[in-house]
């Protein structure tokens, strides 16, 4: 499609105006929107010319036919909300004409004849060259200068600049996918390399519920099967396990027998180390002598411990307890979340066969985790680097915490393990998922910066695309700089005060490839 450059606004706005062949129906006008593709009846008709603004909150893109001063003219007007991407669906919209020093007319438009699209019929009073301002919501937008032509005939004749060409991508394309585009800017550039990492679980964040002896799993009273993605408080009890009988017995017998062999033990070592005391004193003994008996003392000690410790786990296991005056019951063993998370897996079903060290559970607290890349060699930085990360191939730099870097160089590879840390929020990331990681280095640059997102890699070239117009847009190829931060130097393609699309490129990209015409378009 083609489209007329009329003029431009400095100031933080980019304002292009164009014009293209349309058909036009005054009664869609009121009712309805869409684009007609019939260049050959297009070519009978009035110009359209177009107008496109950027303010900080809105984009406004607006189509027109040359005004005649005292006629209704219809401007359809498209307003994008730059902050949700959306279009504006609701709420009036006021135009302010202003004709030199004269009174300012003001035009109220109600709200949008559909989502996004107001078709405001506008009437300037006299010829002359028209400031038109847009207000919405209480923001101004400066849609520049409209020229009113005194009757139709002089309207017919107006002249336009040659249009441009480009990649036609209607506004309820871009709505339909949230497209964003932003300015090529002037800025310092902190090189960052550009990693594949792993999202892995922060240490201490996961466990495993194992299962102590051979059973099959039963329910406590009143309370279902944990499932995966329920959440569980540490100490909360899970299942119970109900052991084979003479297995649990047995090991219960051993841990008490071994616990009465070590009290034996111990008390024999204190009266070894008594006797050999009293006989050292005498001179009966050598001092030798005494530091041996000492230490077989301290291992019997530790070993009486060891042997207590388990006696009592065993004990532990069994909802009964001899502490309160209740017989050893050893029909059931409890078993309880070792921490708070969620449960991630569930090893076995109910009344089915475990095995000693089987996994019944997974617990997995992901609020916070590690993402683990490997640094090459020839990016290692000194001092505490920080890094950001993205999810996904338009995904916003999300920051990260360093946490540590190898200290030895893998032989194969020539990198090092390089790990941060990153808050889960809203649990978007998964363990095992592969982001990508941009580590800062020491080099920084200044120049021209898109978004990485912006990027669009085509046949092995880097590609951006350029909203020239509303609807309009150029692929430029480019030549990049160093990268980091989010954004990447541009020394060739894209100048200062260009927007480019950093959110649904490629879908414009698909478009640029497709041979089809969009299916619906503005007949007005």
């Amino acid at each position: 499609m083609k489209f007329i450059t009329l003029f431009t606004l400095a100031a933080g706005l980019a304002l292009v105006t164009g014009c293209r062949p349309h058909t036009h129906n005054n009664a869609e006008d009121e009712q309805g929107h869409g684009h007609a593709h019939d260049k050959g009846a297009a070519a009978a008709e009035e110009k359209t010319a177009q107008i496109t603004v950027w303010s900080d909150r809105y984009e406004v893109f607006a189509e027109h036919k040359a005004p005649v001063a005292g006629t209704k003219t219809t401007f359809i007007t498209h307003v994008t909300d730059l902050q949700t991407l959306k279009p504006r669906d609701e709420g009036p919209v006021k135009f302010v004409l202003t004709h030199g020093n004269d009174v300012p007319i003001e035009h109220l438009q109600a709200g949008p004849a559909r989502a996004g699209i107001y078709l405001p019929a506008i009437t300037f009073p006299k010829a002359g060259d028209w400031k038109v301002e847009l207000l919405v919501a209480g923001a101004s937008v400066d849609l520049g200068m409209i020229e009113v032509y005194p009757d139709k005939k002089a309207a017919l004749q107006a002249e336009f600049a040659e249009p441009a060409e480009g990649i036609t991508f209607l506004k309820e394309q871009q709505w339909k996918i949230l497209t964003r585009t932003e300015r090529a800017e002037n800025r310092v550039v902190i090189e960052h390399a550009r990693l594949p990492a792993t999202v892995t679980p922060k240490p201490g964040s996961m466990a495993s519920v194992v299962a102590p002896v051979s059973g099959r799993l039963i329910l406590p009273p009143n309370k279902p099967l944990p499932l995966p993605g329920q959440k569980v408080a540490a100490g909360e009890l899970l299942v119970l396990l109900q052991p084979t009988f003479s297995e649990q017995a047995a090991r219960l017998l051993e841990a008490e027998a071994e616990a009465i062999r070590a009290k034996g033990a111990l008390d024999q070592a204190k009266l070894v180390l008594e006797r050999t005391k009293r006989l050292a004193a005498s001179e009966a003994k050598s001092n030798r002598e005494v530091q041996e008996a000492e230490f077989a003392l301290a291992s019997a000690q530790a070993q009486f411990e060891a042997a207590t410790a388990l006696q009592a786990t065993y004990k532990k296991l069994s909802p009964g307890s001899e502490e309160s005056g209740k017989r050893l019951d050893l029909s059931s063993i409890e078993l309880r979340s070792p921490m708070e998370g969620v449960i991630s897996q569930v090893g076995s079903n109910l009344g089915a066969p475990v095995t000693p060290e089987t996994v019944l559970f997974t617990i997995l607290n992901a609020e916070t985790v590690w993402l683990e890349a490997r640094l090459p060699e020839n990016r290692l930085v000194s001092g505490k680097p920080t890094g950001t990360f993205q999810t996904g191939r338009e995904g916003a730099s999300i920051p990260a915490e360093f946490v540590y870097l190898g200290m030895q160089i893998d032989a194969s590879t020539r990198t090092a393990p390089i790990m941060f840390e990153a808050a889960n929020t809203n649990g978007a990331l998964r363990i095992g998922q592969t982001v990508q990681l941009f580590v800062a280095t020491a080099e920084q640059t200044k120049g021209v910066a898109i978004p990485i997102s912006a990027i669009v890699e085509e046949e092995g070239r880097s590609v951006a695309f350029v909203q020239l117009s509303g609807e309009t847009f150029a692929k430029r190829d480019l030549t990049l700089g160093v990268s980091g931060g989010g954004y990447v130097q541009v020394l060739e393609g894209v100048t200062e005060g260009e927007r480019v699309v950093s959110k649904g490129a490629y879908a414009i990209r698909l478009a640029s490839v497709s041979s089809v015409i969009p299916a619906h378009g503005h007949a007005h």
